[in-house]
């Protein structure tokens, strides 16, 4: 008698993506309105959703109960304009996404942890490295009023002379 108490008293087991909240939308349907919005935001900010890996998750949860929602996006191939455009964009990115958010239901439901960027070993070889390279010495000079290009001790990565280490 006693153990048929316990069974009665056990926790249901739990999917979270079948878990419906008091708003009536499953954690599924949250994580997929979040990668849509950083999908579109993506397509409109010029850089191809082929370009990165996109992924959502959870991180934490607020007081108010709402969880927090986190987009982690993967740079998994070299574009020159869009790569840079996220490179250089991202808290234009984070800033629109925000906002979307806001103005939407999930606002409601979660809350929007930001977006963080990884850059995938697979862009560490030589072609991709020395066009960033470039391109930061490019941005420092216009910045500068300066023809010279920076000292090897003024702040720019030099690039190993073996990139293969560095790959993932």
């Amino acid at each position: 008698m006693l153990d048929f108490r316990k069974f009665l008293q056990r926790e249901p087991d739990e999917n979270p993506e079948t878990e419906v909240d008091a708003s009536g939308h499953s954690v599924a349907e949250v994580l997929e309105e979040y990668r849509s919005i950083l999908i579109d935001q993506l397509i409109r900010g010029g850089v191809a959703p082929d370009c990165v890996e996109i992924e959502v998750k959870p991180g934490g949860k607020l007081r108010d109960g709402r969880v927090v929602y986190i987009g982690m996006l993967r740079l998994v191939k070299w574009d020159r304009a869009p790569s840079v455009r996220l490179l250089l964009g991202l808290p234009i990115l984070e800033s629109r996404l925000r906002r979307v958010v806001r103005g939407s239901w999930l606002h409601e439901v979660s809350a929007f942890g930001g977006v963080w960027l990884h850059a995938s070993g697979q862009l560490q070889d030589s072609r991709a490295m020395e066009d960033l390279r470039s391109l930061v010495i490019e941005i420092e000079r216009r910045e500068s009023h300066d023809s010279k290009p920076p000292s090897s001790s003024g702040g720019v990565w030099s690039l190993p002379t073996d990139l293969g280490t560095l790959r993932e």
